[in-house]
């Protein structure tokens, strides 16, 4: 997911099909995840999202990228929901390589929906990670995230399901909401974690000073004013 700087007009359509308490439940994630100052106040937004749209499982986090988009490491990750043991597998095996989805946003970054990306799937491992997936309950979901190729840094936040997901009303909301997790998770990321740092050298003074607000916890109303 690109985040321009330039004002974009307001999705109007991706909030057609709510409910008026789907609505209020999604301004409600909205107004805290604006205000999270902690890995913790990020975890509970992603538990929210999960729970008020019917998914089972939320993950979050940063990720260092090498040269050419690849991938050099997880720095911080918000794990709301998903298994442990898949996690651990995860990393054992080296699925971040496998991941047909991972591999896919790091290379365009914005919202994949699961299924979409996995019906063009067709080699052993792929196929063998996504049943592995599966038994983890880990059947569909909807990943988005951003790149920043000049700081080594990309975020992304992951909504799975074990059921069939309705892409076509889910996927918006998730890439709504995905901008305000980016901007999160940059802000409340360990100060050991180099999410930042790397990226000062190449901003304007007035970036540089709402980089600083965002790891004090500085809400978007009040860079703003």
């Amino acid at each position: 997911m690109v985040h321009a700087q330039s004002r974009q007009p307001f999705p109007s359509a991706t909030f057609d099909s709510l409910s008026k308490s789907e609505c209020q439940n999604f301004m409600e994630i909205v107004h805290y995840v604006m205000q999270a100052e902690t890995p913790d106040d990020v975890r509970h937004v992603l538990v929210r999202f999960q729970d008020y749209f019917s998914f089972t499982r939320a993950l979050g986090g940063l990720v260092r990228i090498g040269p050419n988009q690849t991938f050099a490491g997880f720095s911080n990750v918000v794990n709301a929901s998903y298994p442990d043991e898949w996690l651990y597998m995860y990393w054992k095996n080296g699925f971040a390589d496998v991941d047909p989805v991972f591999r896919s946003a790091l290379k365009s970054p914005g919202t994949q929906h699961w299924q979409d990306i996995y019906q063009n799937m067709s080699s052993k491992k792929e196929q063998e990670f996504i049943t592995t997936a599966r038994q983890f309950g880990l059947c569909d979901g909807i990943t988005t995230g951003s790149v920043d190729q000049a700081c080594g840094v990309a975020t992304f936040c992951s909504f799975a399901s074990e059921q069939s997901l309705d892409a076509k009303r889910l996927v918006p909301l998730v890439e709504y909401l995905g901008y305000y997790i980016h901007m999160a998770l940059l802000r409340t990321a360990p100060k050991s974690a180099p999410a930042t740092d790397r990226c000062v050298k190449e901003l304007s003074s007035r970036e540089v000073t709402i980089l600083n607000w965002m790891k004090n916890g500085k809400t978007n109303w009040e860079i703003g004013k």
